[in-house]
């Protein structure tokens, strides 16, 4: 018996939503700093430096993300057809490094910048992330990689 083959025109998403946005955040945090200013955030150096730190690591577990990608040759573009599934690595602790890097980064340069609104629309980022990406995401990887994909579901969490 064959095993239905997903069709071959198959992609976890048409439209690259994830860095659409993280231009909209930035381009809204700017927007609401300045017509909608809230109370500011702690400015001394002690926060700034945690803020870059922050914002170090989440670009770190970003970068840690894409290098396991190009290591198995799939790629990094979220409209691309996996060709592998990405297991180990960073990918052994959580499904999503790239985007919770991108969270943790949001969080990071609000705290280092004192952005109020920044702070605000990264701590929201997971849930449109997970609208207009995580989701189809998976199911493409359900798709494509069966029992594979189900079993790394099981063992790996979303996140953290």
């Amino acid at each position: 018996m064959n095993t239905p083959q997903p069709p071959t025109d198959d992609r976890p998403n048409r439209i690259a939503w994830p860095p659409i946005l993280y231009v909209m955040a930035f381009a809204a945090a700017y927007l609401l700093e300045h017509s909608v200013p809230l109370s500011s955030m702690p400015r001394h150096a002690a926060w700034q430096l945690l803020g870059w730190v922050v914002f170090a690591a989440g670009i770190g577990i970003g970068l840690a993300a894409i290098v396991g990608f190009k290591a198995i040759g799939t790629p990094v573009d979220p409209t691309g057809r996996a060709t592998q599934l990405a297991t180990t690595g960073i990918y052994g602790w959580t499904r999503n490094p790239m985007y919770l890097g991108a969270v943790i980064s949001f969080v990071g340069l609000a705290v280092a910048l004192g952005s109020a609104w920044l702070l605000v629309l990264g701590l929201l980022m997971p849930i449109a992330l997970r609208k207009l990406a995580i989701d189809r995401e998976e199911a493409y990887l359900g798709r494509h990689f069966g029992a594979a994909y189900q079993a790394y579901r099981q063992r790996v969490r979303r996140w953290l």
